[in-house]
């Protein structure tokens, strides 16, 4: 006679492997949601440096472009003030600056209206008489207050710089740089200085505005973003960072530094969008579970209506 099993048995096993298959989806979900979480996180870090790649060749191409038109003025044999003026407004026009303006040797400086201002004080302008092009911090505009940055190249006749040729941009001409589509357009960027200063805000409809310094952030009143990521920003290193606001949940903030100025490029992301994927799998969980119960009852019934029939067959001598 063979061993027959009891229903008891048969409850235990189905029991069982209910069990194992709703671990093994748990343990399926917590290992997708870490590697889908940690793989962003890789994603977030390299958008950062390729949108600080970009940063940089914009910066490189406006300062070339700037340096030849500079060399064009420096072909012009003492130019009367009109001249000057009818070139710097003609540069201007054809290429996209916002203003224009020529600097002598003492900072008294034409701009491209008429009108004349001092600079022999600002940095971008002593860096270019040096003989470095270079680009500003963010300033603002003395016309329209508009937040600025004024790219500097010298002007060099005979081995010799006779003045600087300055060309003034929007910053909301580099935001769009930073216009980050990625991460289901929840992500956005913006340029900083090590201090913490805004160089160039983002436009993004989730991205605090009219703070001057992103360590003052009203939801951050302990500075622990400060905290966080000063010592990195000092020493020029690159990272992520999951950083706690009160107001927006977790966000987690990529940083690379630029070779320009003190320039960082900052790429943020809710963690709300980056656990969005798994979050929906695990909603269905529960679900997925109660189906498996479902179908062991089912089959517990089942066995309870076809025990006593199937034990006698099982038990009949053959």
């Amino acid at each position: 006679m063979k061993k027959s099993f009891s229903l008891t048995q048969c409850a235990a096993v189905i029991l069982l492997c209910t069990g194992l298959a709703s671990t093994g989806i748990v343990w399926y979900v917590h290992q997708l949601n870490t590697k889908l979480k940690t793989e962003t996180l890789l994603i977030l870090k390299e958008f950062a440096a390729q949108d600080a790649r970009h940063v940089e060749m914009q910066v490189h191409e406006d300062l070339d472009l700037l340096s030849s038109i500079a060399t064009s003025l420096s072909l012009l044999p003492t130019p009367s003030q009109e001249e000057l003026l009818t070139f710097l407004q003609a540069q201007r026009k054809q290429n996209h600056y916002k203003n224009l303006e020529f600097s002598k040797p003492d900072g008294s400086t034409l701009l491209d209206d008429g009108s004349f201002l001092e600079l022999s004080k600002t940095h971008h302008f002593q860096l270019a008489m040096a003989g470095t092009p270079n680009i500003s911090n963010r300033g603002q505009d003395m016309l329209d207050r508009t937040n600025i940055l004024v790219e500097a190249a010298p002007v060099i006749r005979n081995g010799e710089t006779i003045g600087v040729l300055m060309g003034t941009r929007n910053t909301a001409d580099f935001a769009k740089l930073l216009d980050m589509q990625s991460f289901g357009g929840m992500g956005y960027s913006m340029l900083v200085r090590a201090n913490g200063d805004k160089v160039v805000e983002s436009f993004h409809k989730d991205a605090i505005s009219g703070l001057y310094n992103i360590f003052d952030m009203p939801d951050d009143p302990d500075h622990a973003l400060r905290h966080q990521v000063l010592t990195d920003f000092e020493a020029r290193k690159s990272g992520v960072i999951a950083y706690q606001s009160h107001k927006r949940g977790t966000l987690y903030i990529g940083y690379q530094p630029i070779p320009i100025n003190d320039w960082y490029l900052i790429c943020v992301v809710p963690e709300a969008h980056l656990t969005k994927v798994t979050n929906n799998f695990v909603t269905i969980l529960p679900i997925i579970c109660s189906f498996i119960a479902l179908a062991g009852f089912v089959l517990g019934l089942y066995l309870c209506r076809v025990w006593p029939a199937l034990r006698q067959e099982l038990s009949s001598p053959q």
